[in-house]
């Protein structure tokens, strides 16, 4: 089953992101919560894919933000904000006629700073969202956030 979300077309506006697997099977927050994923990105003519580790916490953020945002014209944008620097963007309204636009970066390699980053901006239509919001809650279904940070 695929475990992924898409966010924009099928050619070449998209950033998609799936989770092939946790990382640890642990129920530790720290450990417990790391997600072997991979990112795709299309913009314009540049396409891209990597292998990236990131975190449940993160897709559950970035879900119940998107939520809002989908739900309340006011509400702030959402964010996926990866904990290592492998994928970050924000999800924010444009207009009031339901367009969104998308604007963030990816990278490759995180933990060389300044090499391999692609800095993109999606303009897409808010008619995204609600697909993008179910695929998310199959993420979570089958990689809940384990643990507290607390302990």
């Amino acid at each position: 089953m695929d475990h992924s979300f898409h966010l924009g077309d099928e050619t070449t506006s998209y950033v998609d992101v799936e989770v092939l697997s946790r990382t640890h099977d642990v129920s530790d927050y720290w450990d417990g919560n790391w997600l072997t994923s991979v990112v795709k990105i299309a913009v314009g003519p540049w396409k891209g894919r990597y292998g990236a580790s990131l975190r449940a916490e993160e897709f559950a953020q970035f879900h119940d933000q998107l939520r809002r945002l989908y739900d309340d014209a006011s509400a702030p944008p959402a964010q996926f904000d990866s904990m290592e620097p492998w994928l970050r963007f924000k999800v924010q309204r444009s207009d009031s006629l339901g367009h969104i636009t998308i604007a963030g970066h990816a990278q490759a390699e995180p933990f060389f700073e300044k090499h391999n980053i692609l800095n993109f901006v999606l303009d897409l239509d808010q008619t995204y969202l609600p697909s993008v919001l179910d695929e998310l809650d199959g993420i979570l279904n089958e990689f809940p956030v384990v643990g507290s940070p607390r302990g």
